[in-house]
């Protein structure tokens, strides 16, 4: 990945197979892809308001934003990190939308370590990647 199109392009990536797999019955799995899109289209974002050209090269000497030593800061899995570090933060402390404070409220409970659980139910699932949808729909228009 190399640029805000290419991370936007694998977050696109991660819903589809996400419903792929719900389709299929593998909730887990869906679960856990799901959640990546909305990480991908922060980190998407990122690289915009930051002038970063190559979001994953944290060694490059020549990036525009000088890393220094600690780039934990950008490889986090933390929604409303990244927010921050996008420059959306103070739109989604703002919004009054009662059905995005509901999808939030859903998505916001995904997070890397998802991969290990297991047992998810279909409908658990249906609703969980339902309001990831819906939150990347507020997400692109900053995109």
């Amino acid at each position: 990945m190399t640029c805000q199109s290419d991370i936007e392009n694998v977050a696109a990536q991660k819903i589809l197979d996400a419903e792929c797999l719900l389709l299929g019955g593998r909730f887990d799995g869906a679960y856990y892809l799901a959640g990546y899109a909305i990480e991908l289209l922060l980190k998407a974002k990122i690289c915009k308001t930051l002038g970063i050209a190559d979001f994953f090269d944290f060694d490059n000497k020549d990036r525009s934003v000088k890393i220094k030593n600690d780039n934990s800061v950008f490889r986090t899995h933390n929604y409303e990190q990244l927010l921050i570090l996008s420059g959306i933060y103070m739109d989604y402390k703002n919004e009054q939308d009662p059905e995005f404070k509901t999808n939030w409220s859903i998505v916001v409970e995904w997070n890397e370590n998802s991969r290990y659980l297991i047992n998810r139910t279909s409908q658990e699932c249906i609703i969980f990647v339902e309001s990831v949808k819906e939150i990347i729909k507020w997400i692109r228009p900053h995109l």
